[in-house]
């Protein structure tokens, strides 16, 4: 296939996103856009992720091609990918363990977006909270806010995970999870244990998190049945 250049690109993608194209060309433009993405220049292959996530066939074969530019060396492409992703709902499943390594990309922008979509996958997300956890540890407070709205998205099935971050030898992460315990179940008595083992923790901001987290929780003997309720997102 000739190669493209970034203006015929630009067309292509222009074509896509204002005026569709015929139900007859569309295979064709995937073919264009899967061949575009392996294109040495960066930018064109930004453009291929942006028409691929609307262009008008199944959501299985987008999601295929847009798997491979989770892999792309340019971290806009990557970027885009995992954003994109987020619009395919649980089409963009086979996804979830490249988006799950994204929450340790190197560049922060595709960390932060691919906590947005792993969020919007819901619970069945919950092999990624793990990763999630760790980003509420980030520098930018755009990122922990991303993370923190994602687990909260994932439910009851990662209190688990967000528990376990009460050990985390990093103090600012053991107080965010503190804080979010709270927001996520403050009627479960399980959470109320957990913060209760870390109301002396070393660290004066976590001890003043599990105060005001506590103040929505259950004493334990209150409520003999923890994660019975299903939380909603």
């Amino acid at each position: 296939m000739e190669q493209l250049t970034p203006q015929v690109m630009h067309k292509l993608v222009f074509t896509i996103l204002v005026h569709g194209l015929p139900d007859a060309q569309t295979g064709i433009a995937l073919d264009v856009l899967i061949e575009a993405l392996k294109h040495p220049n960066g930018q064109i292959r930004e453009l291929a992720v942006v028409a691929l996530a609307e262009l008008g066939v199944s959501p299985s074969k987008r999601v295929a091609a847009l798997l491979a530019a989770l892999r792309d060396p340019y971290a806009r492409v990557r970027r885009r990918a995992a954003r994109a992703l987020g619009d395919f709902g649980s089409h963009a499943l086979p996804a979830l363990p490249m988006l799950a390594a994204g929450l340790r990309d190197p560049d922060p922008s595709v960390r932060r977006d691919s906590a947005g979509t792993v969020g919007r996958l819901g619970p069945a997300a919950h092999s990624a909270a793990p990763g999630l956890v760790l980003l509420l540890g980030e520098p930018e407070t755009r990122t922990r806010v991303v993370a923190a709205t994602a687990l909260k998205r994932l439910g009851r099935v990662a209190i688990p995970v967000v528990i376990q971050g009460l050990s985390n030898p990093d103090a600012e992460l053991r107080g965010r999870c503190v804080t979010l315990l709270g927001q996520m179940a403050p009627d479960d008595a399980t959470v109320a244990m957990a913060l209760q083992v870390v109301a002396n923790d070393t660290d004066a901001e976590v001890r003043q998190r599990v105060d005001e987290a506590l103040t929505r929780t259950p004493s334990p003997i209150d409520t003999p049945a923890p994660m019975r309720t299903v939380f909603s997102v």
